[in-house]
């Protein structure tokens, strides 16, 4: 048994922002959100018009964020920022060209298609969590993991790390800046390869808990219901089970089974 265990803390900074959403570009959305399911096949070159129109939509504030990121850098000068802040101009950084991978991934999506290959799930928590370390950083938060070796499964990497992240974001959304802690814990057991994503959160009502992963279900304020549909989608594809216990002040567990195959085909 390999344990890892990772603390990360920082002094609290935010950087207020203003956040313009009008009446017409709301609209707009609620119109593409409303589109019959025959219009939603991304396959479909309409489909594949929209999504480019909206793609283009995005890609020019994220290009304004950006030229303003690196206007801060060159007004101040590198040297002369502030720790604090030029961590923040970092993550900016950061998750603009993760933006831009996922607009590119997006553009070139095809949903009927998933390659597999020999895939080692502990090789996919940490670059999950690569993904994720500016908002642990934020919130001031510790991870423990604890991982068995040899935990091969045959799936696609690139989706797992997906359906992973969204559980853990969820995991960091979910506990108090400075007093959260997520354990991440992979084994083996005959068959079966076990991940449990556990935290210190607020935890929510089972009846909740019992619809977190149904489409357009969502316990947050403001939430859409796609990223845990997601999750589902995927771990599906791979054969996998996940299961949610939860309750009100004590956290969240969140448990996913993969069964080990010695040789596995290619899913469709």
């Amino acid at each position: 048994m390999i344990v890892y265990l990772t603390r990360i803390f920082m002094k609290p900074f935010m950087t207020p922002f203003n956040q313009d959403h009008t009446d017409n570009k709301n609209s707009r959305r609620k119109t593409r959100m409303n589109k019959s399911p025959e219009e939603k096949n991304i396959n479909d070159p309409k489909m594949q018009n929209e999504i480019g129109m909206i793609i283009h939509e995005i890609r020019n504030p994220l290009t304004a964020i950006s030229l303003a990121n690196q206007s801060l850098h060159d007004e101040i000068g590198y040297d002369h920022l502030p720790p604090s802040l030029y961590t923040v101009t970092e993550i900016i950084a950061k998750n603009i060209t993760r933006i831009e991978v996922l607009l590119k991934e997006l553009l070139h999506a095809n949903c009927g298609q998933m390659e597999f290959a020999p895939t080692d799930i502990c090789d996919v928590i940490e670059q999950t969590l690569k993904r994720v370390d500016d908002r642990i950083f934020l919130k001031e938060m510790e991870i423990s993991k604890s991982y068995c070796s040899g935990l091969l499964i045959q799936g696609n990497a690139e989706k797992l790390s997906l359906a992973f992240l969204n559980i853990i974001v969820n995991a960091i959304e979910a506990v108090k800046k400075g007093e959260g802690k997520i354990w991440i814990t992979a084994y083996k057991r005959g068959d079966f390869i076990k991940i449990v994503f556990k935290d210190n959160g607020i935890g929510m009502e089972p009846e909740v808990a019992s619809h977190m992963f149904d489409k357009n279900f969502s316990g947050k304020r403001n939430g859409l219901g796609v990223g845990l549909t997601n999750v589902k989608e995927i771990l599906d594809r791979h054969n996998a089970c996940v299961s949610v216990n939860s309750e009100p002040g004590t956290g969240t567990s969140i448990v996913v089974v993969f069964r080990v195959v010695q040789q596995q085909a290619a899913i469709k």
